[in-house]
């Protein structure tokens, strides 16, 4: 620990207690580094819900689509050696690989910049072979480098592509380009059973169907291999930080350098800038590319069943940021204050830490206030300091802010959904809770004009057993359909034909959802694409 920043450190580390406290986070680590060595490091809560047990610092954390930067680097390293040409067809390289198309031939950099026009993915399988493979029955959306959707059935194939190119398993491939460059000598490259002792317990909360909050109950998340070139690495929080400072110095490690000046700023060109409101800034080579108060910011998200990431690079100020929890939470936020202390420290400048009364505060929050009325009654948003609350039938709760305008209400009737918000020209006119919309005063209630053949009942909870994607609803909203999952907002369906939908408001969107097995007018299952069948459930 720097003497230096040491109020920084303190602030940084409030903070993340803070952050832990306002979504019942089980464990978090927490490390900022400069270009040269670790300055400050810390471990908080626990490994276990269950049994308390204290997290060490040197526990495994599966880092998810941080990953995807370190399958970049290999294939960037592939390319140098003359192995790839990043701008030729991925069926070059995997000549069974094939999507339904009427456009152009999908590239590698189509692949590493999510420009494909191909679908997410929901792992229905853990191997990457299937859901590649599988990715015959989808079809591109849009010309490929023309739309950002992010893609994790890209990077399987990616992973692929390296492992046949470099006649090595994906894990040995990572291992000898990446891990030894960068001194990560605890890092495995996969996970398997052999690593699970020393990682750290991943948590999901018990009630899996439903936004989780600061009371919400922990219980261990579910138990799953994985070698895929989407995120399957398995890091302590040192070696992570000896990562970041990898790219803090362009590509140069302890031990050797991963890739050469040229393949860094190949890797960090912002290639596309992302509208889907999660990847601020742009996208280049498996890491998003932002400017913020005039400083250059490089970095990326993970998220597995139960594990969550942010690793944050101020590239000016030459200090990086890794955080990684065990549980639900927001990694990000904590990895943004510590950088916001470590850059306030230098210009004496230093951010206040708010209070658990001020956690929920939003700048915008009169935006918000007013009485919404609809077929299920009516509720006010009051305002008071900066935090919302709803007040309905004589009873009020704190609303928690989430993406976008998004809330989330602790109170009796609010419990399966998100609270959201919607704006007409940047005015917020009316509130949807899952099936129930509420108009604001003046504002008028319409209907979608996506609304299906009412024939067939679609609406209801669909389960299965992918940790991945274990539920999610279909409600009516205003006369036409939409689909929640969980833990986020609703996104509209568009019928297309038959008792197929697009998910997703945009046009150019490849998501797909299959209703199935029609009974009496009612669906009882469902296929989301790239997924495997979902079946109606008995629960609300």
């Amino acid at each position: 620990m720097s003497d230096g920043h040491a109020e920084a450190f303190r602030r940084a580390s409030e903070f993340a207690d803070l952050s832990m406290w306002r979504r019942a986070t089980p464990g978090m680590v927490l490390g900022i580094t400069d270009r040269r060595r670790t300055v400050f490091a810390t471990a908080k809560g626990s490994s276990d819900a269950v049994s308390r047990r204290p997290l060490s610092p040197d526990a495994l954390f599966q880092i998810g689509s941080v990953s995807k930067s370190f399958t970049c680097i290999a294939l960037l390293q592939a390319a140098e050696r003359g192995e790839v040409d990043l701008h030729q067809p991925v069926r070059r390289y995997l000549p069974w690989f094939s999507v339904r198309s009427r456009y152009s031939d999908i590239t590698l950099h189509h692949l590493m910049t999510h420009t494909g026009g191909i679908i997410l993915g929901s792992d229905a399988t853990p191997t990457a072979w299937t859901e590649v493979w599988d990715l015959r029955d989808e079809e591109a959306a849009c010309e490929p480098g023309t739309q950002f959707h992010y893609s994790n059935s890209g990077y399987k194939a990616l992973g692929l592509v390296l492992e046949t190119v470099c006649g090595k398993a994906y894990d040995r491939v990572i291992r000898e380009g990446v891990l030894e460059a960068a001194g990560m000598r605890s890092t495995e490259p996969v996970i398997t059973n052999a690593v699970r002792g020393r990682q750290a317990v991943a948590h999901l909360p018990l009630h899996d169907d439903r936004p989780s909050n600061r009371r919400s109950e922990m219980y261990p998340a579910p138990w799953f291999e994985s070698d895929t070139g989407d995120g399957s690495i398995c890091a302590p929080l040192e070696d992570m930080l000896a990562y970041v400072r990898l790219l803090l110095n362009g590509g140069e490690g302890p031990w050797g350098r991963a890739m050469s000046p040229e393949s860094f700023r190949l890797m960090t060109t912002p290639y596309i800038v992302p509208q889907d409101g999660l990847h601020g800034g742009a996208y280049g080579y498996g890491l998003n590319i932002e400017t913020a108060g005039g400083h250059r910011y490089l970095g990326h998200q993970g998220g597995m069943v139960g594990h969550y990431t942010s690793m944050l690079m101020d590239m000016d100020s030459g200090f990086g940021a890794m955080v990684m929890i065990n549980g639900p939470g927001d990694a990000e936020e904590v990895a943004r204050f510590a950088l916001e202390c470590m850059r306030g420290s230098g210009e004496g400048r230093l951010p206040e830490v708010p209070t658990r009364a001020e956690a929920f505060r939003r700048p915008d929050a009169t935006d918000f206030t007013g009485t919404f009325a609809g077929d299920d009654g009516s509720f006010d948003v009051l305002e008071r300091d900066g935090t919302l609350h709803l007040s309905r039938d004589g009873r009020e709760a704190v609303l928690e802010p989430r993406d976008g305008d998004s809330f989330f209400a602790d109170t009796e009737g609010f419990e399966l959904f998100l609270l959201e918000f919607e704006r007409e020209g940047g005015k917020v006119v009316r509130a949807h809770h899952g099936p129930s919309t509420y108009a604001r005063a003046g504002a008028r209630t319409v209907r979608a004009d996506n609304a299906p053949e009412r024939s067939v009942r679609y609406e209801g909870h669909y389960r299965s057993h992918n940790p991945w994607l274990s539920n999610f609803r279909i409600v009516d909203r205003m006369g036409g359909l939409a689909y929640v999952p969980p833990d986020g907002a609703a996104k509209p369906l568009v019928h297309l034909d038959g008792h197929r939908f697009r998910i997703g408001a945009e046009d150019w969107s490849p998501e797909r959802i299959v209703f199935g097995g029609v009974i009496d007018g009612v669906a009882t299952s469902a296929v989301v694409s790239g997924g495997g069948r979902l079946g109606r459930t008995f629960t609300p």
